[in-house]
């Protein structure tokens, strides 16, 4: 049985979002078969997004990232293609690098769950 819950009128209250920017990557090829990634257009959409509790995450270079971010948005939203580990969204000025896009088409008209983190080392603040 397909959930019935349909989340669409929080996920698109203003009351509820804020404006943010979803920056899509495309993969190309450099001149030896590496792959590189390039910026491939940005959709600005309103979303949910929520804080993290400021936990650490420690990278295996030793740095910090501090600031995680939980972002939703409805799934019509969402640019072709977008998703992806190499895709980002901007908020608040700074740039976050999606960890993980989970697609919860089954609610409603569906929406998507983003977990992500800053794109620099950052001490959380937003």
């Amino acid at each position: 049985m397909m959930a019935t819950l349909d989340v669409e009128r929080v996920i698109r209250s203003p009351l509820f979002t804020s404006p943010c920017k979803l920056i899509h990557f495309v993969e190309e090829l450099d001149e030896y078969g590496n792959p590189t990634w390039t910026e491939g257009g940005s959709t600005e959409v309103r979303a949910v997004i929520t804080a993290d509790t400021k936990t650490i995450a420690r990278l295996p270079e030793t740095l910090r990232r501090e600031g995680t971010i939980l972002v939703r948005f409805m799934v019509a939203d969402a640019p072709k293609g977008f998703g992806s580990g190499n895709d980002e969204v901007e908020w608040r000025g700074k740039r976050f690098v999606i960890k993980d896009c989970a697609d919860y088409s089954q609610f409603g008209k569906g929406f998507l769950r983003l977990t992500c983190w800053p794109a620099e080392v950052s001490d959380g603040s937003y």
